[in-house]
């Protein structure tokens, strides 16, 4: 992408705003939201576009509007869902103060907090135990959230069951009943504003899912210290899957009890960072990883799922190296891992993965890239050290790869 000067400040001023890494953004995709904007302006060429988005907050949102591609659907992942329903039941086993407060933080079209409050409800769970609140810097987004009407593409969950529960047929589309659309409060707002998070008041858990992938680390950066204000004390967080590894030096420690994509906020006073991360880290300190197998059990109530599938001995394997790696034994993980795939076991992406962060963590990044590469190899399709690689490609300075393995994320997870 050429970047005059104009096309620059558009950038920057996208940046500046919402923290958007525009390497994370097609070129189509950000071409077409400009020529948009300046057809509906009648403004023919990119040097006066930008010279009138520099001093319009209006259509700065406009253009916000059209680069900010919503993609979500009913129950994506499932497991989240699952834990949740376990952690309000836990709160009222015991006598926590309710309602349970869950915030869905971007919540794009509304369908991640109606996820929530279906779960809760098929689960048996009153409505007067739990809050939902929903939140996104799109106002198209949110009124479509509010109308509650939706197409096909929102229903790709293996069981989509809970659609004849809560939905009726109409000639627009799949229309959520008002016993669920009524328990969701959703609300307008930027996840980098301070003020707005400070407003929201603090959460049990939040859904805060698919949105750091595509921030600069600026950005990221306040996104961690907003969330870790907006949960209280041992609240959980829920992040995508491949954005675990984000949150490495971070003040969130991943939830020993649940799984690798949900984090908590520790019950004891934490210092925030207030400086760039720290070194990283070498044996004798946890680290955390993105655990690759699924969640481990069926729904303890009914909550749309798959069917479980018996762990196997590989499972019970890495679960070690994973609580060896977890408790900073790098080196004993590290053995474990080789001493794995040596074995007679067919190699697996995941393997390579998990010795490729244990590698980065002992600091040795090029030891790291090549583990990487060779899950890449088993699992073109690998997410999690697609995210990697793209992160230490941007550590070493290859701008160029790092954009690559960026993109190639980027496909995977829309994907879904």
């Amino acid at each position: 992408m050429s970047m005059d000067p104009a096309r620059q400040h558009i950038i920057d001023r996208l940046e500046q705003s919402i923290g958007l890494n525009i390497e994370t953004v097609s070129s189509s995709t950000f071409e077409r939201a400009i020529q948009r904007r300046m057809e509906a302006l009648g403004v023919d060429d990119m040097v006066g576009y930008a010279r009138l988005l520099a001093g319009s907050a209006e259509e700065l949102d406009r253009l916000i509007e059209e680069v900010v591609i919503p993609e979500t659907w009913f129950f994506r992942h499932q497991e989240p869902f699952e834990i949740l329903v376990d952690l309000v039941r836990t709160a009222k086993m015991q006598n926590q103060p309710l309602p349970f407060r869950i915030l869905s933080l971007p919540c794009s079209t509304g369908e991640e907090p109606y996820s929530a409050v279906m779960a809760l409800l098929l689960a048996g769970i009153p409505p007067t135990h739990f809050e939902v609140t929903g939140a996104d810097i799109s106002e198209r987004a949110l009124e479509i959230a509010a109308r509650g009407i939706y197409g096909n593409n929102s229903f790709r969950s293996p069981d989509i069951s809970f659609r004849d529960v809560f939905f009726a047929r109409t000639d627009k589309g799949y229309l959520l009943r008002d016993q669920v659309r009524s328990l969701v409060r959703f609300c307008r707002g930027n996840i980098l504003d301070t003020g707005f998070t400070d407003r929201l008041g603090v959460f049990n858990v939040i859904f805060c899912r698919n949105i750091l992938i595509y921030l600069s680390r600026e950005a990221q950066e306040k996104v961690f210290t907003n969330l870790f204000h907006l949960l209280v004390p041992g609240g959980t967080l829920f992040t995508g899957h491949a954005e675990a590894n984000l949150f490495l030096n971070t003040p969130f420690s991943r939830s020993p009890d649940v799984s690798s994509f949900a984090f908590r906020r520790p019950t004891q006073k934490t210092r925030l960072p207030a400086d760039p991360p720290p070194p990283r880290q070498q044996d004798g300190q946890p680290f955390t990883a993105i655990q690759l197998n699924t969640w481990p059990g069926p729904a303890k109530k009914p909550v749309p799922a798959q069917k479980p599938v018996p762990a196997r001995p590989e499972d019970d394997s890495f679960d070690q190296v994973m609580h060896l790696a977890d408790t900073g034994r790098l080196a004993e993980a590290a053995a474990l891992c080789e001493q794995h795939m040596a074995g007679p076991n067919d190699p697996s992406a995941r393997w390579y993965y998990l010795l490729g962060v244990i590698r980065d963590s002992q600091g040795q990044p090029e030891e790291a890239v090549r583990l990487l590469r060779k899950a890449l190899y088993l699992d073109p399709q690998h997410e999690e050290s697609l995210v990697l690689l793209a992160l230490l490609a941007e550590q070493a300075g290859d701008h160029d790869r790092a954009r690559h393995y960026r993109r190639r994320a980027r496909k995977v997870l829309e994907r879904g």
